[in-house]
């Protein structure tokens, strides 16, 4: 290969490997943000606060150096076992396998493939957060419901009804890897 052709192959593997390193400092610069919030969020969160419990949860969410879905969805849980609709939300979202929160493709990617997911948790929690009034989750209820059986519906309504003794992520997902 010679000429322009060259040139637009090493202009390409350049632009790849520059993404990969603001990915990197995206992601690092993020936890840092995230982290040193946590402190101020804490004593609220343990004190009740759903919104603290809420921010904190999302703090932890979801995957790769300095995050843990199973803190996350802890401190999720205890906003929405209050009724919190985006705590609801985003253990929907947790639950659908949709824990990228990173704008590097190539991490997403990643993360698409690796995550668990649980439909019939995913639904019961876009349903509770619908009915809390959250128009996003309303809108991936719709889509989710259009799409399940109505097996997997009756089992989100069952889910729905008892949702605390299987909220958390390692209750839902007894087996995953640590």
């Amino acid at each position: 290969m010679a000429g322009p052709n060259r040139c637009l192959l090493w202009v390409a593997a350049l632009c790849a490997a520059l993404q990969g390193c603001a990915g990197v400092a995206i992601s690092s610069g993020t936890y840092a943000v995230k982290a040193s919030g946590r402190e101020a969020l804490l004593d609220a969160a343990e004190a009740g606060d759903a919104q603290a419990q809420y921010e904190l949860g999302k703090s932890w969410c979801c995957m790769g150096p300095g995050f843990d879905t199973e803190t996350a969805t802890r401190w999720l849980c205890r906003a929405a076992a209050q009724g919190h609709g985006a705590a609801l939300y985003e253990l929907g979202r947790i639950y659908d396998g949709d824990v990228s929160r990173t704008p590097a493709p190539g991490q997403k990617l990643v993360r698409l493939l690796s995550a668990e997911s649980s439909p019939a948790h995913a639904l019961a929690f876009h349903r509770l957060a619908a009915q809390a009034g959250h128009e996003p989750a309303a809108q991936r209820l719709a889509q989710l419901d259009a799409a399940a059986s109505s097996a997997l519906r009756a089992e989100a309504r069952a889910l729905a009804a008892d949702i605390g003794s299987h909220c958390e992520y390692r209750q839902v997902f007894a087996d995953a890897p640590r």
